[in-house]
């Protein structure tokens, strides 16, 4: 079986073939924040040297250049491997007490 993402908790990280071409690069600090989580636990790579980062109608798209970590603070560090293109995806699900979608929460 071929796993075509990564999972660490709400952060949902899809490998697509390409980054669109239409997609903004972003201007890369020491430490880049994937997805910042409920409260004050972040998604991060703390080493962006292995990454380029694009974005594209406020979808997110990861470059890796070679094998970089993904950190969270509870859910641990989650390796990304390296010259693949993920995807982030929000995951959302469905609150039948509400009757409605909503971004998952972690």
């Amino acid at each position: 079986m071929i796993k075509l993402h990564t999972q660490q908790g709400d952060c949902l990280l899809e490998v697509v073939t390409e980054v669109p071409k239409s997609a903004k690069k972003i201007k890369l600090e020491k430490t880049f924040i994937v997805l910042k989580g409920e409260g004050v636990n972040l998604h991060e790579i703390t080493d962006t040297a292995g990454i380029e980062a694009y974005e594209l109608d406020g979808v997110l798209y990861l470059k890796t250049l070679k094998p970089v970590e993904l950190i969270h603070q509870e859910h641990g560090k989650t390796k990304l491997k390296s010259n693949k293109i993920y995807r982030r995806v929000i995951e959302r699900e469905f609150s039948y007490e509400d009757m409605e979608a909503h971004n998952t929460r972690d």
